[in-house]
């Protein structure tokens, strides 16, 4: 029979394992499913007004950090970030669809899905992060097509366009 002071010492043995165990899981999971513990990152940049139907030129920027920072940081974030600038639904409410394919230095087209946003009109700034998840992962130039579907409602009930523009970026890995 168990006295309690040594039921005490397995429960604190089994803690210090269990610890150990999570410790070494979060240090070592990240690297190992990146293929590496440096991953490139291409953070996309454009805007677009809903108002005057129009999306500027994207930006592109590609750098490298750690696996524990992409997979606990940016990841985490989500692949596309919206954020407001003037928008407003007194005008109008607009319905945009993102539809993002990137295509990779040996040519090959990947559909990376699409993303649904719904409010009012007015200047949105959209970010897209693409790494090993979407497949940026060799090094060479590569091709991110961004297809905007717009339909906007005046007055809540009156559809009065539909357009459609494609923002292109480039951006190379090295």
């Amino acid at each position: 029979m168990s006295t309690p002071a040594s039921k005490k010492k397995s429960r604190k043995g089994l803690l210090v394992l269990l610890v150990l165990v999570l410790a070494a899981v979060v240090l070592v999971i990240p690297p190992a499913l990146a293929g590496g513990l440096m991953v490139p990152v291409s953070k996309v940049v454009f805007g677009e007004t809903t108002g005057s139907l129009s999306a500027t030129q994207a930006a592109t920027n590609v750098s490298l950090i750690t696996a524990y920072e992409y997979y606990f940081s940016v990841r985490a974030g989500g692949m596309v970030r919206t954020s407001d600038t003037s928008v407003s639904s007194s005008n109008g409410n607009t319905s945009i669809t993102i539809d993002l394919k990137l295509t990779n230095p040996s040519g090959q087209t990947v559909d990376l899905g699409n993303t649904n946003i719904s409010g009012g009109l007015g200047t949105r700034t959209h970010t897209i992060y693409l790494s090993i998840d979407q497949g940026v992962r060799v090094s060479g130039s590569y091709t991110l097509n961004i297809d905007l579907t717009v339909h906007v409602t005046v007055l809540g009930i009156l559809g009065i366009s539909i357009y459609s523009k494609t923002v292109v970026a480039t951006f190379t890995v090295t």
